[in-house]
């Protein structure tokens, strides 16, 4: 085995999100949206005066070029790409957390059957000023989207665009976009059904957006976690003066790290298990496997991809000497302050599920986790791959249980492309297990 590089690696730490290679688009994303074979149009063709009717899943979506103006706009499914769908409805749609075990091409499909209809404008909504305020016409436009974007199941919806670009667009935190244009009207044509705490959340000015997620939407409410990102996209929680809308991107991080801080908060307050249980599951070709032994709360997620893989690639194309490549994020007891730079969203996506689960059996744990990335995760569907795989693994069990942390780490690589001792390189908490001393030292 060649030793893999744990140096910081600028793909592997951008992901396409923050163009660390100063490039004004990620090459990587821009090659991948180009997916003839499982997209049910012609690619890189432009349709014009289009009107589309049909019931929105519902979708909304808030991009983050140009911020703080930014163009968003509700997801309307387009007739003429529904043909080859077979679902109950329409909600599976726009709802990530019910696509676990749907092949790639059926993802693909399904977000490559919705037109986003965007529109322009500040996201400073919740600030009264002429500077901020919005013609109109795209006020109407933002208000048909944010009663859309409330929605508890799928509404008839009626947009017009001027013309639809016909290119699927991918995304590594969010789940890919279909078609795109221009709208000139947004029209529901139904009454919208929206969850009471979701309906109070929006109604109280009031109330922070970290409470109305948390404790009135989450633990009380149960509200899908797809739609509380919406709503949060939305600019529709929070006090009146802070409200703004969030691009969808930063949307889903900031509702998995604020769901699973909550869950710290009360995690931290059980007694800690007492043996070493080992979570599996892989799905799309990300095989994870999570470690959980006794400790105080204390988390650390590590990833490896595979040479030639999504983002370890070289940018000059020469590829022969590619390892594979490890990034590591973590936190002790006292939590961390900044952004995890290196894992990115898949690092908070993953944290909220095994959150859930401790938060669920009453307990406190370490957390060590083991994600590897192979050849078959050809494009990026969104962090909600790491969330739904994490969460199998969860409501699977422990599928190994043993009674120390040497053991418990050599049966962690079992399987994988890296030997032991790279990732004990890169893991920061298995040094720290390695060189921590207890009250048995000193006995």
């Amino acid at each position: 085995m060649v030793r893999p590089p744990t140096e910081k690696n600028i793909c592997l730490r951008c992901k396409g999100a923050r163009l660390l290679c100063g490039k004004k688009s990620c090459p990587i994303l821009l090659k991948k949206s180009v997916l003839k074979s499982l997209v049910p149009y012609k690619l890189d063709k432009t349709m014009r005066d289009i009107d589309i009717f049909g019931a929105s899943p519902p979708g909304f979506f808030v991009g983050h070029f140009s911020y703080p103006n930014v163009y968003l706009g509700p997801l309307v499914p387009f007739q003429e790409f529904e043909l080859n769908l077979d679902v109950p409805d329409n909600y599976i749609l726009d709802a990530p957390e019910l696509w676990f075990g749907k092949q790639m091409a059926e993802i693909v499909s399904y977000r490559s059957s919705l037109v986003r209809n965007n529109f322009k404008t500040n996201v400073y909504i919740g600030q009264t000023s002429r500077k901020n305020t919005p013609p109109i016409k795209v006020q109407k436009l933002l208000d048909a989207s944010q009663e859309l974007a409330m929605a508890a199941r799928p509404v008839d919806t009626e947009t017009r665009l001027e013309k639809m670009n016909l290119r699927m667009l991918m995304d590594n935190h969010a789940p890919p976009i279909g078609p795109t244009g221009m709208t000139e009207k947004i029209r529901i044509i139904e009454n919208v059904k929206v969850h009471p705490k979701v309906d109070y959340c929006v109604s109280d000015t009031d109330l922070k957006a970290v409470d109305a997620i948390s404790e009135h939407l989450y633990f009380k409410g149960h509200v899908p976690q797809s739609t509380i990102k919406r709503v949060f996209s939305a600019g529709l929680l929070g006090q009146k003066k802070n409200r703004r809308l969030v691009p969808t991107r930063w949307t889903i991080t900031a509702v998995d790290d604020i769901i699973s801080k909550a869950l710290i908060k009360e995690i931290k307050r059980f007694p800690e298990i007492n043996d070493y249980q080992i979570f599996e599951s892989s799905y799309l070709d990300n095989h994870f496997k999570i470690l959980l032994f006794p400790g105080k709360f204390t988390y650390e997620m590590n990833e490896v991809w595979a040479p030639n893989t999504l983002w370890n690639i070289s940018l000059d194309g020469r590829n022969r000497n590619l390892k594979p490549q490890i990034m590591t994020d973590y936190e002790f007891y006292q939590g961390r302050r900044n952004y995890a730079s290196n894992i990115t969203g898949a690092y908070y996506s993953a944290r909220k599920e095994v959150c859930e689960y401790l938060y669920n059996i009453g307990r406190q744990a370490r957390v060590l986790i083991f994600r590897e990335v192979r050849g078959g995760y050809l494009v990026p569907l969104g962090v909600w791959v790491i969330r739904e795989t994490v969460k199998n693994a969860m409501a699977l069990g422990a599928s190994t249980i043993l009674d120390n942390f040497d053991d418990s780490i050599k049966k962690m690589v079992d399987g994988f492309m890296v030997n032991l001792k790279y990732w004990k390189k890169s893991s920061k908490l298995i040094n720290f297990m390695k060189t921590q001393k207890t009250i048995d030292t000193f006995l």
